[in-house]
Formats: structure tokens, C-alpha cells, sequence
């Protein structure tokens, strides 16, 4: 070998320990294991390298770091699945401050979205922190209130500071919402770069400055769509206007056509009166044979004559008549066909308003109205009614280990499959995220528990397969009747308490008001 190339690849191999041990150094406190097999692993590659006994502790570290990425993933599911319980503990205790619930909700729905690493989770515990400090601060029943002067202290002694956005609640509304949008944004422009750079620097973490940027161009497209629909609207309202414009036009000329008609024959009548006077006149005054035929005869002519005008004119003002209704017609008919294409746009406007693009299933809003209108017969006729809420469990662990595409088509195929497992009075919405809301009218708890663990029974041995791998999917439900005192949220709130019960006892499970027994 060179002496160049000697010398290239002792260059390269400080490099490569100098690496090693920078990189070994990021990973202490992992665990103790790992960090006295790193130190060791320090030690044979500084100074002057020993590559043998290097080698030694790499093969360690090798096997000690496949254990631990099994590991760390099962740590990442299990401790996000556990804020996800927090935040929804947090939710039940705050639901009567509006602001709060509703920040609690959105923190859930970011929850829902795939964790890709687990500084992301230290991001998903900061949120959850501040939402619950928010709380004490409230002194919300249900936790105890902080000490405003020890934790004041706490911070001003060494405790990290926190950023104004943890505790402002505006600023997380306003993170949450802009989450609704661009997803709702997403499904529309796919390949729109803009809005694939907002929603990655949303997954990262935002400042006031970049949320407030981010927010003016998704206000941007909301304008351009807006004046897109607009402009859609009044060209169709305009051309409206000129049709019934052009009619209205049409209809005055026919009028005006028929009083000059009318006149023009009140002339013609008192013309052919005349001729008839002259005619008596002559008859009366003709004093010879031969005088009265010549008379009569010049009298006649003259009273054809007048009568072919009056037909002539007749005929003219029908044609002119004909040709103005057959133009009315022509244009009514051009505004029904834009009528109707109009109509066939608002009505897919308000399907599409009420249906969950991923899934085709109906939405949070086509829920809402369909309860509304359920509970107003169920007070009204006092008939069986209940509400089931679904949760597909360790819905996130399909997302980070096979992808979003994955997570997508489970939501897709499970969405299908629970539609199918209803009857035809059943409902079911997409409520968000990995959770599904059913209406079950005219049926007996009894019943409703049968089929539902039938459903979660049939669900469970469906075969998927992601990426040549075998995945078991399974559910959670809980379900709950109506009683006379109950209100849609009593009754929501008690279904969505079973669901937890279901979760915590091992999921795959369904709790129902006949499950006594948890």
C-alpha cells in the first residue's frame, strides 16, 4: 500500500473514532447497561485505538441495541397511548370550561397523529404539562390547585423556562384549528408544497411568528376558494338576471306588438265601415243600373283591398309573435339547464359538508344533526335509543411502524367493515382521528351488547397484511341507552367512560351498561 493511502485511511479511521465516540457520548443515560458498554467502548477508541477490543464491545453494544429499539418502540406506543388516557381524564374533569375542553380536544387530535420519534413525545408530555397547569391554575374540581408562590419560586431557582405559547390557550386554539384545516386542505391538494411545509413545521413545533405565517397563507386559499365559489355563484346569479332580463324584454315588446296590432285593426274596422256606408250611400243614390254595378264594384275593391292589408298585417304580427315565444322558450330553457347544474353543485356542496373524506363515512356535523333529530323522537315517542363509540386500539403503532398510507386504508377498510356489520335504522360517523359514533335506535341494550361483540369478534379475524407482515387489528366499545333524564351529552360522555373502561381492561373488549362485572 501507498504511503498516501496509509496515510488517507489513518485520517479516515480517527475520523471515524472520533465519531464513534461523540456518537456514544449523545447516547448516555439511555440506559446503564448501554452507558457502561459505551464508556468502554470510549475508552478502546481514544488516545491510540485498540480496534480488537473494540470490536468486542460494538458486538455488545450490537445486541444490547437491537433489545432496546424493540424497546424503545413498545416505550413510545405504550407512553403516548398513556398521555392519550391523561388528556382524555383531563377532558372529563374540564368539561365545563369551554376554552379548556376544547383545548383538551385538540391536544387528543394531535395525539392521534403519528409519533416518529421520542423527542416528539417529550414535545406531546411539554403540551400536556402545560394544559394541565392551565387546570390547576383554574382550580378545577377534580385536582388540587398549585402553590402560585412555591412553583414561582421553583422557576425562578432553575427550573426550565417555559415559552409564552405553553400557557397561552389562544395560541393553542389557534394550533389545533390550523391542524383541522390544513388536514381538511390536504385531502383537496395533496401535492400542494405549500401546505406539505406548513403541516411538517406544524409536526415540529411552531412559534407565534411561523403559526401567525402559516395561518395567513391557509387564510389565503380560504379567500381564493371562497371567491372561486363566489364568482362561480354570481355568474350563475348573473346570468340569471340577463335571462329574466332578455324574457322581461321580450314579453314588453309583445305587448307593445299587440297594441299597435290592436290599433292597426281598430283603424282597419273603421276603413271597412266606411266601405260598407259608401256601398249603402251608392245603392240609395245610383240612379241607373249600369252606375250601381260600376259603384258597387269600386266599393267592393276597395273593401278587399282593406281586408287582404289587415290579413297581411294579421299574419305578420302572429309570425312576429311566434318567433319572440319561441326566443322566451329557447332562453328559459338555457336557464334551466344552468339552474339544475347549479343545484346538482350546492347539493354535492352539502354532502360533501357532512361526509369524512378518507373514509366516506358520515362526520362529526352529519352526527350531530342526525342525534339532534334522533333525540327529539326519542323525547317525543319515548322509543329504545343508544350510542356506541368505537376505537381502534394501538391505532398509532400502524401509523409509525408502517406508515400514514397504512394507518389510511386500516381507517378505510374498518370504516367499511363496521358500516356493513349495522342494519339499515343503524348510524355510523367518523368522529375523528381512529374513533368511530354510532346511533342504535329501537334496540335492547341486550341485543346491542350481542352485536357489538360480534362485530368486535369478526373485526379481530380479518387478515391484514402490511409490508409482507401479518397484523392483527382489534377494537374497543363502549355503548349506553338513553333514560329520561338524559341529555346528548350525558349520554356521549357515559359511552365514551365505557370505552375507557374497555381500554384499560386489556381493549378488544366491549362495555356496555350490562357489563356490571367492570
Amino acid at each position: 500500500m501507498e504511503a498516501k493511502q496509509l496515510q488517507t485511511l489513518k485520517q479516515n479511521n480517527t475520523l471515524l473514532c472520533q465519531f464513534i465516540v461523540k456518537l456514544s457520548a449523545f447516547y448516555e443515560g439511555f440506559s446503564d447497561k448501554i452507558d457502561t458498554e459505551l464508556k468502554i467502548l470510549r475508552g478502546h477508541l481514544s488516545g491510540s485505538p485498540n480496534f480488537s477490543l473494540a470490536a468486542v464491545s460494538i458486538e455488545k453494544l450490537n445486541k444490547s441495541l437491537q433489545h432496546q429499539e424493540i424497546t424503545l418502540r413498545k416505550y413510545s406506543v405504550d407512553t403516548v397511548s398513556s398521555l392519550e388516557d391523561a388528556m382524555k381524564q383531563l377532558q372529563k374533569i374540564v368539561f365545563e370550561d369551554e376554552d379548556l375542553k376544547g383545548l383538551t380536544t385538540q391536544e387528543l387530535i394531535k395525539l392521534n397523529q403519528p409519533v416518529g420519534d421520542i423527542f416528539s413525545i417529550y414535545k406531546l408530555y411539554s403540551k400536556a404539562i402545560a394544559l394541565h397547569r392551565i387546570a390547576l391554575n383554574k382550580n378545577m374540581i377534580g385536582l388540587e390547585p398549585t402553590n402560585t408562590v412555591e412553583s414561582s419560586t421553583c422557576e425562578q431557582e432553575g427550573s426550565p423556562t417555559h415559552s409564552l405559547k405553553d400557557h397561552n390557550p389562544h395560541y393553542r386554539s389557534i394550533l389545533v384549528e390550523l391542524n383541522h384545516l390544513i388536514a381538511s386542505y390536504a385531502q383537496k391538494k395533496p401535492n400542494d408544497q405549500q401546505l406539505n411545509d406548513i403541516k411538517l413545521r406544524l409536526d415540529e413545533g411552531m412559534d407565534e411568528d411561523q403559526l401567525l405565517k402559516s395561518c395567513v397563507v391557509i387564510l389565503r386559499m380560504i379567500v381564493q376558494d371562497a371567491m372561486s365559489e363566489a364568482s362561480l355563484t354570481g355568474k350563475v346569479i348573473q346570468s340569471l338576471h340577463r335571462s329574466l332580463g332578455e324574457v322581461s324584454n321580450d314579453v314588453s315588446t309583445t305587448i307593445e306588438d299587440s297594441q299597435a296590432q290592436f290599433e292597426q285593426r281598430k283603424v282597419s274596422n273603421e276603413q271597412l265601415k266606411r266601405h260598407i256606408n259608401d256601398i249603402e250611400e251608392t245603392m240609395s243614390e245610383s240612379e241607373s243600373l249600369e252606375s250601381l254595378k260600376e259603384q258597387t264594384q269600386l266599393r267592393v275593391e276597395k273593401l278587399m283591398e282593406t281586408l287582404s292589408e289587415q290579413q297581411d298585417n294579421d299574419q305578420q304580427g302572429q309570425e312576429a309573435l311566434m318567433a319572440l315565444l319561441s326566443s322566451m322558450q329557447s332562453r328559459i330553457d338555457t336557464l334551466q339547464q344552468q339552474t339544475s347544474v347549479y343545484k346538482k353543485k350546492l347539493a354535492e356542496q352539502a354532502i360533501q359538508s357532512r361526509t369524512d373524506p378518507l373514509t366516506r363515512l358520515p362526520n362529526r356535523q352529519a352526527y350531530n344533526e342526525k342525534l339532534e333529530a334522533a333525540f327529539n323522537h326519542f323525547k317525543a315517542n319515548g322509543e329504545l335509543l343508544a350510542v356506541a363509540v368505537v376505537d381502534i386500539d394501538h391505532f398509532k403503532s400502524i401509523n409509525d411502524r408502517f406508515g400514514h398510507a397504512a394507518g389510511d386504508k386500516t381507517l378505510q377498510v374498518v370504516s367499511k367493515f363496521l358500516k356493513q356489520s349495522l342494519s339499515d335504522n343503524d348510524f355510523i360517523a367518523r368522529w375523528g382521528g381512529e374513533e368511530f359514533v354510532m346511533l342504535l335506535p329501537q334496540a335492547k341494550m341486550v341485543d346491542i351488547d350481542k352485536k357489538l361483540n360480534e362485530v368486535k369478534t369478526k373485526l379481530a379475524a380479518m387478515p391484514f397484511k402490511f409490508k409482507q407482515e401479518k397484523v392483527k387489528i382489534t377494537a374497543s366499545f363502549g355503548a349506553t341507552s338513553f333514560d329520561d333524564n338524559d341529555t346528548t351529552e350525558t349520554v356521549f360522555e357515559r359511552a365514551d367512560e365505557y370505552l375507557y373502561k374497555a381500554k384499560r381492561n386489556g381493549r378488544n373488549l366491549v362495555v356496555t351498561d350490562l357489563s356490571t362485572d367492570l
